[in-house]
């Protein structure tokens, strides 16, 4: 333990050293080699970063006060109503909230922090807390899996959508929205997603049906990145290479 502390600042006194404009072309090309001089690790979203965070939003989220109406109204429109669905980075459970009570679908969410999957099962919803790609629920379980500004967190994104493509039945539709990384520079992120290389990464493993840009709705927002992709109907997904 001593020594891991000290080569987080070793590396954060490094990082000291370089000249930010040498930072800010990290922050927004190289993420996670930023976050490494900037914290003195790869990833900074650990499960105690994030019940930090919790902590300081609280129980009632992120969007408590019903931000991001356009993104909710598309996922309302995409998911079917009536649907078993997964939240992958649920947080305390605001979407799922919305898919129970406007779409009348039966939810389970996934997080990294356990503060957020407890406030989940308070609100009487089922939860697991897992690190991404881990998806600790059986093949072919949801017939739509939520994934909203998560995937842009998680070192192995790759690894995720393919463990979101094993428990979607077939023909089952994952939701994902991520910052549009060709503006976005959330520090945190370790991921800059532009719509081609979204695409590209989800046509890796399931069949892409769109991709649309979400305009910024405050002004401290980047627009988001909406993408429907859906497993095919006889249960395969598109091969990995």
């Amino acid at each position: 333990m001593i020594e891991s502390t000290q080569k987080r600042e070793n590396w954060v006194a490094l990082g000291n050293r370089v000249p930010w404009r040498v930072m800010h072309w990290l922050l927004r090309n190289w993420p996670s080699g930023y976050q490494l001089l900037r914290y003195g690790t790869r990833n900074v979203n650990s499960p105690e970063h994030w019940d930090a965070a919790w902590a300081r939003h609280g129980k009632d989220g992120f969007r408590a006060t019903g931000a991001a109406p356009e993104l909710r109204r598309r996922i309302l429109e995409v998911v079917p109503p009536n649907s078993t669905v997964l939240d992958v980075g649920c947080g305390v459970g605001e979407t799922m909230i919305l898919l129970r009570d406007a779409n009348h679908c039966v939810c389970f969410g996934l997080d990294i922090a356990n503060s957020a999957v407890s406030a989940v099962l308070e609100k009487g919803m089922q939860a697991k807390t897992a690190v991404l790609p881990e998806i600790p629920y059986p093949d072919q379980t949801f017939d739509a899996v939520v994934c909203t500004e998560t995937i842009e967190h998680v070192t192995d994104a790759n690894g995720t959508i393919r463990s979101i493509a094993r428990v979607l039945k077939p023909g089952g539709v994952l939701v994902l929205s991520v910052p549009d990384g060709s503006v976005d520079e959330e520090d945190s992120h370790v991921h800059r997603f532009t719509a081609a290389r979204l695409r590209e990464m989800l046509s890796r493993t399931l069949p892409v049906e769109r991709i649309e840009t979400i305009p910024p709705e405050a002004d401290d927002v980047f627009p988001s990145l909406f993408a429907v992709a859906r497993r095919g109907r006889g249960g395969a997904t598109t091969p990995t290479t």
